[in-house]
């Protein structure tokens, strides 16, 4: 309980820390390689905190806000944490990443306030080692290439929902939670746990209670729930929960069941069963505490391992490519009528450049129908920002709408991790 006390005590203090507001006083003079060389300024009651300030904002600045000469402005942290900041200022960590010394250059009094400058150069390389250590989580375009973490590059969202079973909707979620204080405690529970573990979450149930009028409550539909849920809940993983009171023998037990599935893909991400143990008294509040108590890391490093491992090798996406029964002029073994291309050879050209390293297959196809597969990236690197399958759609309709004009249509269908196309 102590131990627990000091650090929450320590965190209320980190977040103390790291909500001080720094200075935007800072004018990059060079940039050689992994060294920055920077000019800081900022004001506080005396000299000496005045320059430490603006010795503090310029890591500030580098981990949470970027610069224009640096990665086209990218900081790069990609998600805060408070406790590790308050250790690099409070401890001063941060002046072993600083190349040479610091130059004092001006300090003046102003209205009972100390302004300082100051100049330095920060060994970028050496920084990033540290952030690396501490297991902070770098914007991709500051991870290395050949060890790319998923959770670090894209720090995926995660949304925790009630599981439904075929055929359920989202008014029999929301039911689920409003009906079950131990369904919403669970809920919120798993949530919780993935919070501390770095992820990003979705309030669920917040969601679920501010939209009670809105339209994907009532929604029909003919795809079954797991679809539904991959389709249109607002997280990159969704994680679907489902419990179970069982009384055998005179004794109650839980047992809770976790599936983690990717959004775009609806592949399944990592799964596990944990199991409160037998008791003879039936709350199913401190049963369902049981078995939270036994969530292990596992679950969330095969989570963590099976994401890494999409992000390495893309998501797999399926195209199949048809024309409609009114074509009659035209097919895909001619010419594309807007540029005069041959078709087959722009589509191979241009699917192979949106492919993840070059895996990428267009073998079956005819004068009417094509099939490729091909692997997408999780993150585009030159736009610095995820790249979903609606991204992939909307170029997929672009480049149909330049190679055959105005006469004829693509209709594009994205269902799950395959895409149907019909020219029409």
């Amino acid at each position: 309980m102590i131990r627990k006390a000091i650090l929450a005590i320590l965190m209320c203090v980190g977040l103390t820390a790291a909500a001080q507001e720094f200075s935007d006083e800072i004018v990059v003079l060079s940039v050689d390689g992994d060294y920055i060389t920077v000019e800081s300024t900022a004001t506080a009651k005396d000299k000496k905190k005045a320059r430490e300030l603006a010795e503090h904002s310029v890591f500030n600045a580098l981990m949470h806000s970027g610069f224009p000469e640096l990665k086209s402005g990218t900081p790069m942290v990609a998600n805060k944490r408070p406790d590790y900041d308050y250790r690099l200022f409070s401890e001063s960590r941060y002046i072993s990443y600083i190349s040479g010394e610091i130059k004092n250059l001006d300090a003046k009094k102003i209205n009972n306030m100390q302004r300082a400058k100051v100049r330095f150069t920060v060994s970028l390389k050496a920084f990033k080692k540290d952030l690396e250590r501490n297991n902070i989580a770098l914007n991709p375009t500051w991870q290395d290439s050949k060890a790319v973490k998923a959770t670090a590059a894209l720090n995926p969202t995660i949304v925790v929902v009630p599981y439904v079973p075929e055929g359920g909707d989202f008014e029999i979620m929301r039911s689920k939670v409003q009906c079950s204080n131990m369904m919403r405690h669970i809920v919120n529970a798993v949530a919780a746990e993935f919070s501390k573990r770095g992820y990003k979450t979705r309030d669920f149930v917040a969601m679920l209670e501010n939209s009670k009028t809105n339209d994907v409550l009532n929604h029909g539909t003919q795809t079954d729930a797991r679809t539904m849920i991959v389709q249109q809940l607002p997280g990159d993983i969704v994680v679907s929960v489902d419990a179970n009171i069982d009384c055998i023998g005179g004794g109650y037990s839980c047992d809770i069941v976790l599936k983690a599935i990717e959004k775009q893909t609806a592949g399944n991400l990592a799964s596990a069963t944990y199991e409160s143990g037998r008791f003879l008294k039936a709350d199913s509040t401190a049963l369902a505490n049981y078995a939270l108590d036994k969530v292990s890391d596992a679950f969330f490093s095969g989570l963590t391992c099976a994401f890494e491992d999409m992000v390495k090798k893309g998501r797999e996406v399926v195209i199949d490519m048809t024309l409609a029964e009114s074509v009659s002029d035209w097919d895909f073994d001619q010419d594309a009528p807007a540029t005069g291309n041959f078709f087959k050879d722009a589509l191979d050209e241009w699917l192979r450049g949106k492919s993840h390293q070059g895996v990428y297959e267009m073998g079956a196809n005819t004068d009417k129908y094509i099939h490729a597969t091909l692997n997408l990236p999780l993150w585009d690197m030159e736009k610095n920002r995820s790249y979903s399958l609606s991204n992939f759609g909307s170029e997929l309709r672009r480049f149909f709408k330049t190679e055959i004009g105005s006469d004829y249509k693509a209709s594009v269908t994205a269902m799950g991790q395959k895409i149907n196309i019909v020219i029409e």
